[in-house]
């Protein structure tokens, strides 16, 4: 999925680089495909005390940065193995920190694919590093990438634009716009019931770039004054499908294989600011452990880790 993306806005760039030309069009992301995004589904779980209305708000450009970490480790267990099913906590990881110009504003009528919207978020990646020196120096290159979204006023996102610079290396596009898909997976969607502290509530969606696995946050209100919340997350991934084709896996390399379990460990808190489109700080990490395979045969188990880190 994150190839699809990339050719796609590889392609649109050029386009959009020819369109510039001609017609001194104003806004960068206006000859961009719009892509949809699967609406999430949320559930308030308890209402908290003294419930009042929370909703986004446009303000002032802002400068922030974030970090998004993401590391898988695989290996293979001999049949009749045990093998704890729960998750660690934790992993080894690559990091990619990324500064950001955003700007959120009254979302202009929708265009080609996309529908009324309450606010429109436009973001523009800084020079940015890696934990690989190497592959930080591509990721640095990269500056320019656009990503421009529209949401409502509880969060939810409804269409998703991205802008690769024509220039960027492949190997920084690799790990920038993952970033960025990552910043929109972990958007913070607030109910559209009145909330107060000891609130929770659930958001679930097919994550964006990895249509295969669903993603559920619990968020728990821990407190708010003003337009400044404090939310602890819960996250929670599983596979849409029961059974996926596995690689890397020795003897059963490119075999389609069961899964057998799929449990997450996770801890956060972030601060939500209402005139912000993304958390002011805070982390989310979690990990996932899958297990593929059955007693009577080799396992396969992964471990995948993610983190994304605001305010850095």
């Amino acid at each position: 999925m994150f190839r699809s993306f990339r050719s796609i806005t590889a392609a649109a760039g050029l386009a959009l680089a020819l369109t510039a030309c001609s017609t001194g069009e104003d806004d960068p992301v206006a000859g961009v495909p719009a892509f949809p995004l699967d609406a999430p589904s949320v559930t308030l779980l308890n209402p908290g005390d003294d419930p009042q209305d929370v909703h986004y708000t446009s303000g002032d450009e802002w400068d922030t940065t974030v970090a998004v970490s993401d590391g898988v480790n695989q290996q293979v267990i001999a049949p009749g193995k045990d093998v704890p099913a729960e998750a660690p906590a934790g992993g080894d990881v690559d990091k990619t920190t990324l500064p950001l110009t955003v700007a959120s504003v009254g979302a202009p009528a929708p265009g080609a694919g996309e529908e009324d919207a309450d606010a429109r978020v436009d973001v523009v990646v800084g020079s940015g590093k890696h934990s690989n020196l190497d592959v930080g120096q591509d990721v640095a290159a990269s500056e320019g990438f656009r990503v421009s979204w529209r949401a409502d006023a509880s969060g939810r996102i409804s269409t998703l634009k991205l802008l690769a610079p024509p220039d960027a290396p492949e190997r920084g596009l690799q790990q920038v716009e993952p970033a960025l898909l990552a910043l929109v997976n972990s958007a913070v969607v607030f109910p559209d019931d009145p909330i107060g502290p000891g609130a929770s509530w659930t958001v679930e969606h097919r994550v964006a770039g990895d249509t295969a696995t669903v993603r559920t946050t619990t968020y728990t209100l821990v407190s708010r004054e003003g337009d400044t919340l404090t939310l602890n997350t819960a996250v929670d991934e599983r596979p849409q499908r029961s059974d996926v084709e596995i690689g890397g896996a020795g003897q059963l390399d490119g075999q389609n294989v069961s899964i057998e379990s799929a449990k997450t460990t996770s801890e956060g808190q972030l601060v939500v600011d209402l005139s912000r489109p993304l958390p002011v700080s805070g982390q989310s990490a979690w990990t996932t452990r899958l297990i593929y395979g059955g007693n009577d045969a080799a396992r396969v188990v992964q471990d995948i880790t993610r983190a994304v880190q605001y305010g850095v």
